[in-house]
């Protein structure tokens, strides 16, 4: 039988262990807007992660000289760019657990040791899932990588024993808190604040 465990319970456990930290688990994710001269058809308008001194690098060189930016510079990683649009359009404090708990659950599968992180992290993230997936479009599953790095160290997660996913959940609040403290998110676009365009993700109501 295959287990399972149901979302508003992950929430609950979430909600608990946030207050642990702070308000910050809770709050809107945010993208600081770095227009883009573009002027070749079309427009540009996408997120990307990355951390602080790397963020303000990037808007330098922007501004400095958006044509190396343009076409020399890649961006990062799929997964972690559509987590990073997913925060930033999240509309309530559960949407904004749910992915941090489906994206970061879905890092932590790789812990497969008999300590339970792994185990605990696929009920985690299938539950976390399926919240999500009436909201918005979720990650293809080739993607492997959906937050930037897991930030809390190795020796701390293997030698954690799990008998049920509340630490699984701590260790998500955790290093949610530890990205947002050494990550920047960037929405790079070519439009005025105006004309930007719909949410990239999420599912349009009828």
């Amino acid at each position: 039988m295959i287990e399972q465990i149901k979302w508003k319970d992950v929430y609950e456990s979430w909600k608990l262990e946030g207050y642990s930290f702070s308000a910050s688990p809770f709050s809107p994710v945010c993208a600081e807007t770095v227009f883009v001269e573009y002027d070749q058809g079309g427009y540009i308008d996408g997120y990307d992660w990355l951390e602080d001194s790397e963020a303000q690098e990037r808007k330098l060189l922007i501004e400095k000289n958006p044509i190396e930016f343009l076409y020399f510079t890649q961006p990062t990683n799929k997964g972690t760019i559509q987590t990073a649009g997913m925060l930033v359009e999240a509309q309530s404090e559960e949407e904004i657990a749910a992915i941090w708990v489906a994206a970061t659950a879905k890092e932590l599968l790789e812990y497969r040791g008999g300590n339970g992180v792994g185990r605990y992290a696929d009920l985690l993230h299938r539950a976390a899932c399926d919240f999500l997936k009436e909201r918005y479009f979720l990650w293809h599953h080739a993607m492997k990588k959906l937050v930037p790095r897991i930030m809390v160290p190795s020796s701390v997660l293997n030698s954690m024993a799990c008998k049920d996913v509340k630490p699984v959940v701590g260790l998500i609040v955790m290093n949610s808190e530890l990205l947002r403290s050494k990550w920047k998110i960037l929405r790079y676009s070519s439009l005025k604040s105006s004309e930007l365009t719909e949410p990239h993700y999420r599912i349009a109501k009828e």
